[in-house]
C-alpha cells in the first residue's frame, strides 16, 4: 500500500472512533438525566432516560467498530510504527474500548494486545 492510502485509512480510522468518546458521553449523561429525575420518584421516566440513553449509545458505536477494524488491520499489517502520534491516539482508543461494557472490553484488550506486540 502507498504511504498516502495508510495516512487516508489512519485518519478515517481516528474520526470513526471519535464516536465511542461522543457514545460514552451520551450514555453518561442520560444516566445522569435518570439521576435528576430520581427525587420525582417517576419510574417510567426514569427507564427512559436510560433506555433512551442505551439505544443513542448502541446507534453511535456502529462507525467506531468500523474505524476499530480499519485500525486493527494497520497494527496488523506493522503500518502503525511509522507514526507516533497514530499509535498513542489507537493506545488512547484502546482505553476508551475498556470503558464499552461487554463487547468493547474483548476489543480494547485485543487492541491493546496488538499495540504491545507491534
Amino acid at each position: 500500500m502507498k504511504q498516502s492510502s495508510i495516512v487516508f485509512l489512519a485518519v478515517v480510522s481516528l474520526f470513526l472512533q471519535a464516536f465511542l468518546l461522543i457514545s460514552l458521553i451520551s450514555f453518561f449523561t442520560s444516566i445522569y438525566n435518570a439521576y435528576v429525575t430520581f427525587a420525582g420518584g417517576d419510574p417510567k421516566l426514569i427507564a427512559g432516560h436510560i433506555s433512551s440513553g442505551i439505544v443513542i449509545s448502541l446507534i453511535q458505536i456502529a462507525p467506531a467498530i468500523a474505524g476499530y477494524f480499519i485500525s486493527y488491520t494497520l497494527i496488523k499489517n506493522k503500518r502503525v510504527n511509522d507514526f507516533a502520534l497514530l499509535k498513542s491516539a489507537l493506545k488512547f482508543y484502546a482505553y476508551l474500548w475498556l470503558l464499552f461494557i461487554p463487547i468493547g472490553t474483548i476489543l480494547g484488550a485485543k487492541l491493546l494486545t496488538q499495540l504491545k506486540k507491534g
